[in-house]
């Protein structure tokens, strides 16, 4: 309804601007008001909506030619900076990966041909999504209690600058876009479904939509700003959804006992492909440091890609160089959220038990401005 009319109401972006500055000094006006009972919950909610304000501000900034520093532009939109890249866990996990991975020669290369064997045929991509969001599904719906009236709905396109992108549509439903043109291996497809769906996106609207908007009034949730801290919880949270929906046993099993069959893909050596993509979740940090440094002009696109590809070890640098072309400090959300969200887990759920890390996981979406520490 709000999406509806807003388009109905067209403004231009420098009058959304000067909305959004009117209504943070509103904000920071009404902290001077007398103490009253949910003084605390009130301040809570205040600092989270200027936050998102600001973060708004910001954004108009770069839709109108303002270019900033990588980290203050992170600072101010996302209420993050990246990461500092960890030479130490980088290096373990590339002499990790150099022991694993079959082959002799550059690492790069012989991570793409390890890869290129579990890839998904297109023509079977829809069927193998569809197995994996169902399974995706079945497992969540052990821990969380879903809406008998939630629903997915999926769509393929390939021209889309995302690996994928849910749009929660409110009513307990939302749309998966899918980018058809990207050459998923099996374990992405997995990670996609989860990350999108079970537990992902798809069950934090709900959760979000159930217990913040409609049970305790919070009616700005119902609109979640794209470029904003809020960003990074949801990012986060969607990122450590298949790790939370499945241990790597557990995804190894189905793989191999079901998402092979669908793509067709002999499961030789998936252990190991599955191995490997862990692996290279430690270089997270690193792709968001060269990403930030192409952001701000000190590696030019032919460089910043050579070092995706041989420090970062991408095969593929090129579609992330032009997401960061179109999304800028973005990346941020990628590198800083999962980080975050893993702590939260740990901290609140402990490492081991499973049923404290889903609950951990409902806490972690439910609590957006407290869950994450400000920067």
């Amino acid at each position: 309804m709000w999406r509806v009319q807003a388009h109905a109401d067209f403004k231009p972006l420098a009058e959304v601007q000067r909305s959004a500055r009117e209504l943070v000094a509103t904000l920071k006006a009404s902290r001077n008001v007398g103490p009253r009972d949910g003084a605390r919950d009130e301040e809570t909610r205040r600092d989270f909506l200027e936050r998102q304000l600001r973060a708004l501000v910001t954004r108009i900034d770069v839709l109108t030619g303002v270019r900033r520093p990588f980290a203050e532009e992170s600072r101010l939109m996302f209420d993050v900076e990246a990461p500092a890249p960890d030479r130490t866990r980088t290096e373990a996990a590339r002499a990790a990966l150099d022991r694993i991975v079959p082959g002799h020669g550059d690492l790069t290369r012989r991570i793409a041909e390890l890869q290129r064997r579990f890839v998904v045929p297109p023509e079977r991509l829809s069927a193998v999504f569809a197995r994996a969001l169902a399974e995706c599904r079945a497992v969540t719906l052990h821990h969380i209690a879903l809406p008998a009236d939630e629903r997915v709905e999926v769509e393929y396109a390939a021209d889309s600058p995302w690996t994928a992108f849910t749009r929660y549509l409110g009513d307990h439903r939302s749309r998966i876009t899918v980018n058809s043109a990207i050459a998923f291996t099996m374990d992405e497809v997995l990670d996609l479904a989860c990350h999108e769906g079970y537990p992902g996106h798809h069950v934090i609207g709900i959760l979000v939509d159930d217990a913040l908007v409609r049970r305790r009034d919070r009616g700005e949730l119902a609109v979640q700003p794209l470029f904003s801290p809020q960003a990074v919880l949801a990012e986060g949270a969607a990122s450590v959804a298949p790790r939370l929906a499945f241990p790597d046993a557990d995804r190894l099993r189905f793989e191999r006992s079901a998402l092979a069959e669908a793509a067709g893909v002999e499961p030789r050596d998936l252990d190991i492909a599955i191995d490997v993509e862990r692996l290279l979740d430690a270089f997270s940090s690193l792709r968001a440091d060269i990403a930030g440094r192409y952001v701000d002009g000190t590696l030019e696109f032919a460089r910043a890609a050579a070092a995706l590809e041989h420090e970062a070890l991408m095969p593929i640098p090129d579609p992330l160089l032009k997401f960061v072309n179109e999304f800028r400090s973005y990346a941020v959300a990628y590198a800083r959220g999962p980080e975050l969200a893993s702590a939260y887990l740990d901290a609140h759920g402990g490492s081991l038990h499973a049923e404290a890390r889903w609950q951990a996981y409902v806490q972690l979406v439910t609590i957006p401005e407290q869950a994450f520490p400000q920067k």
